[in-house]
């Protein structure tokens, strides 16, 4: 048998996740999407009932991977650690969606009358609209500064909701290369705007 007639093993979780530490962020992160990332969703799907949600959370988990892989302890069972990753993500995209205020029109009195929440809180809303509207003026020319190869990615799949896999068939980048951009645009733009960013009540999505 030849050398070109062995078949080269895949590498291992650890493997991959020594290489990811080690700085091969794109090709180890792309292979351990390729080999987790249906299951994943399919895994955040049975928790969060959404479709559109599960891969956003499941977006979220190898963007958390990126970031926090010096966490994951070698020698432990990587699979377990990762799929504790999705849950956690999962359970916070749920309280999140819990969060969010109901339409004035489903909140009544103890009379079951509506309440005319706009009268209440306007004073409160002007203020905060001025801080929004001054955020995204900010916000909108700070993206506009970013670097091509990362305004490109942030607008597709941030901006525009586009998954970072569809975003790498589209734009011809694996998806590690997507998920990095990202980052690095996130980065920029925290740094960009951090001045605004603290006058904020809640942070953007886009920022979380």
């Amino acid at each position: 048998m030849t050398t070109l007639d062995r078949t080269i093993p895949e590498p291992t979780d650890e493997e991959l996740v020594v290489a990811l530490q080690s700085g091969d962020h794109e090709h180890a992160l792309t292979a351990l999407e390729r080999r987790y990332g249906k299951r994943i969703e399919h895994f955040v799907r049975g928790m969060v009932r959404d479709q559109h949600l599960a891969q956003d959370v499941t977006q979220d988990v190898f963007e958390k991977l990126l970031v926090k892989n010096e966490l994951y302890r070698p020698g432990t069972n990587f699979r377990a650690w990762l799929f504790e990753i999705a849950r956690n993500q999962a359970l916070s995209a749920l309280r999140s969606q819990k969060r969010l205020p109901r339409p004035a029109s489903t909140l009544h009195t103890g009379d079951y009358e509506e309440v005319d929440l706009l009268a209440t809180i306007a004073d409160r809303s002007d203020d905060r609209a001025l801080e929004v509207e001054e955020f995204m003026t900010a916000f909108h020319g700070a993206v506009a500064e970013l670097p091509d190869h990362y305004r490109e990615v942030f607008e597709l799949c941030v901006k525009q909701g586009v998954p970072y896999q569809e975003a790498g068939q589209r734009l011809g980048l694996p998806t590690g290369t997507v998920a990095i951009r990202i980052m690095r645009a996130r980065k920029r733009l925290f740094g960009s705007l951090q001045k605004h960013l603290g006058r904020l009540r809640r942070p953007p999505a886009c920022f979380q």
